[in-house]
């Protein structure tokens, strides 16, 4: 079933945030992630209690509507992220997370979207479903030799075309830095998905 548009919405703002040429864009990606998975499990619950009342994280995973462990399974490493999530706005406001894990969160997150509202990766739009490919590259269920192959041909790749010549006054962005793909990734998701595909990059 399709999630809420809300919660898709929510998705492709984490996404766009990592993708991002801002600084600390991992940390406030993983951040957003933890508030994500837990307005989708209330998402979930409110669909047979309306009055859902005040649950805490931990309550909230475990709701029977849930159902998802803490101790186990995919309820295990985005319980843990969650705790991750408090020290860095509680404890430690100098500390950070990594791109991989942050994408290794990312994933867990749609991993809870499908788990909730079974289906729901399917029906992301398709620009969101290229984006998440290109996320889960990046995450630890990447090959690390794909990440390289990819890293180049998106460095490589002529983004301008022919006649989209730079104007006199005009300052030059490589889209195919690192930096600056969220400039190119899902707007030209398209071209992205044939150098996956030219790769071998699994689909998502």
């Amino acid at each position: 079933m399709p999630a809420p548009r809300h919660l898709v919405d929510t998705l492709e703002s984490v996404l766009s945030l990592y993708f991002s040429n801002c600084r600390h864009k991992e940390r406030a990606a993983f951040i957003l992630c933890d508030e994500f998975v837990e307005v989708t499990c209330r998402e979930k619950v409110k669909l047979r209690h309306r009055n859902l009342g005040r649950l805490n994280f931990h309550d909230l995973l475990r709701h029977a509507e849930v159902g998802l462990d803490t101790a186990t399974g995919l309820g295990q490493p985005v319980f843990a992220c969650h705790n991750t999530r408090n020290d860095i706005q509680h404890n430690n406001p100098a500390a950070t997370v990594d791109g991989q894990h942050c994408a290794d969160a990312i994933m867990d997150a749609v991993e809870v979207l499908e788990h909730c509202f079974p289906g729901a990766k399917e029906a992301l739009p398709e620009k969101l479903k290229i984006t998440l490919r290109v996320m889960r590259l990046f995450s630890q269920q990447g090959d690390p030799r794909q990440q390289t192959e990819f890293g180049d041909a998106m460095q490589k790749h002529q983004w301008r075309g022919v006649r989209e010549q730079a104007r006199q006054n005009e300052v030059i962005v490589a889209p195919g830095n690192r930096a600056n793909w969220g400039l190119v990734i899902p707007s030209e998701y398209a071209r992205v998905e044939a150098l996956l595909d030219r790769i071998g990059v699994p689909s998502f």
